[in-house]
């Protein structure tokens, strides 16, 4: 037998494949020790910023490598041409929803809402900006006037969209982003709700920021599920991200 053989011989067809990679993601994503061994690793990387160390087409993105391809999964598989973000910081998170969606749909729009929008990020997204595929509002993102511009740019479309909260970290803001946002996304959206990570990171760790491990986006995920029974984690995105620091945060709109 040559190597070519042997070497196709140990490749297995692709639902061989499939069953194996589903079988190691659910040990995966029970391994509480292998989770624990990433928190001190997130820990341990934090000191140099680890979070602020990526860019996407040239924009610095602050998130994690894991949930940065995680997301674009997300977007291949559920192919929405309205993405809706909070939080803007430098711009590299609604670059890279604008980008994924231009794979596959021209008429494709994403709408990034946050309280202070600063001159560097609409610099970095003036071409997408211009070309009208991404919209900004400068705002509290759960205000009446948010919600305004949230109804005008979904215009009462059925299809489903992908939302990424990315703002304000304390419990009781994203739980007004979940109830307010929720409540006029279709069905079969997902949310993408940031930094439920908070709930794993050391006690005290946010000295200077209103949340922690007791209070935080991962409590009002929970406090907003015990309450809408339409919506539901999701366990297929939900835990597979080792570093992501959105970890039982994607819940869809059933």
């Amino acid at each position: 037998m040559s190597y070519t053989d042997s070497y196709e011989s140990d490749i297995p067809d692709a639902a061989i494949f499939e069953a194996d990679r589903a079988s190691k993601r659910d040990a995966l994503a029970s391994n509480v020790d292998l989770r624990a061994q990433a928190i001190e690793l997130v820990v341990a990387a934090d000191k140099h910023s680890y979070g602020y160390q990526w860019e996407w087409c040239g924009v610095p993105i602050i998130r994690h490598p894991d949930d940065i391809v995680l997301q674009q999964e997300i977007v291949w598989d559920l192919k929405p041409t309205r993405i809706i973000e909070t939080g803007i910081a430098r711009g590299g998170s609604l670059m890279l929803s604008s980008t994924l969606m231009d794979m596959y749909s021209k008429e494709s729009k994403v709408l990034g809402l946050d309280i202070k929008i600063f001159g560097h990020a609409l610099e970095a997204l003036s071409e997408k900006i211009t070309q009208g595929k991404i919209e900004v509002h400068e705002g509290d993102s759960v205000s009446e006037e948010a919600r305004h511009r949230i109804k005008t740019f979904l215009a009462n479309s059925l299809a489903p969209v992908l939302v990424v909260l990315d703002s304000n970290h304390s419990h009781g803001h994203v739980l007004g982003e979940l109830e307010s946002i929720g409540a006029m996304i279709p069905s079969g959206s997902i949310v993408i709700v940031a930094d439920t990570i908070i709930s794993e990171m050391p006690a005290n760790y946010y000295k200077d920021r209103p949340w922690d491990k007791n209070q935080n986006p991962l409590t009002a995920v929970d406090e907003f599920l015990a309450t809408n029974p339409g919506f539901y984690k999701s366990t297929r995105w939900g835990r597979r991200s080792l570093m992501g620091e959105c970890r039982d945060g994607i819940i869809v709109k059933g």
